[in-house]
């Protein structure tokens, strides 16, 4: 029916079909962003218990579902909050809620001496209802950051739990060193 809501429990049922029928990220990204734009669509998808800051006025960063094969997550980016350049070791698909976030989308070139070169792709204001998907191996690598004097609520959908997964982050001067996610707020 035109106008329906979406909620987060048919996006779930959703994400369960896609990903028992499909395995290649490209193919599983693609299905899921037009589903994920319709949600973000859709802010009293997020309970609003997880829509907020830390308790400690941090970043906030709830787990809404987890399953074997996915997990979807909310993100709250405070005013002026970064994220530096970083892989997720598994595909993504993130959605803005609301305000903005900007993302900079990077391809990572062999350096010399353990360093790696960090050529930008792109740079992209989203706002809501926009989309953005990550798709391993070559197109994963982003740094995201909140330019604007609000919050920005967004979604994320990953093909892992990103708790405790060994990951990267790369400096400007081409550094790479471990990222390793911390606890979800909520659990």
């Amino acid at each position: 029916m035109a106008g329906e809501t979406y909620t987060l429990e048919q996006f779930v049922a959703d994400l369960g079909r896609i990903t028992a029928d499909a395995t290649e990220p490209e193919a599983i990204t693609r299905a899921i962003a037009p589903l994920l734009g319709r949600l973000v669509k859709n802010a009293d998808a997020i309970p609003v218990p997880f829509r907020g800051r830390a308790p400690d006025g941090g970043r906030g960063r709830f787990m809404l579902h987890r399953a074997p094969r996915f997990n979807v997550t909310s993100v709250l980016w405070r005013p002026g909050d970064r994220a530096a350049a970083h892989n997720h070791e598994t595909w993504g698909v993130i959605g803005v809620v609301d305000n903005e976030i900007e993302e900079t989308r990077y391809r990572v070139l062999d350096g010399p001496a353990g360093r790696a070169a960090l050529q930008v792709q792109s740079v992209t204001r989203c706002g809501p209802g926009a989309v953005s998907r990550l798709v391993p191996p070559d197109d994963e690598v982003h740094a995201m950051h909140n330019p604007t004097a609000r919050d920005t609520l967004e979604i994320h959908v990953y093909g892992r739990d990103l708790h405790g997964l060994a990951r990267k982050t790369w400096a400007p001067d081409g550094r790479v060193t471990p990222l390793v996610s911390p606890k979800y707020l909520n659990c």
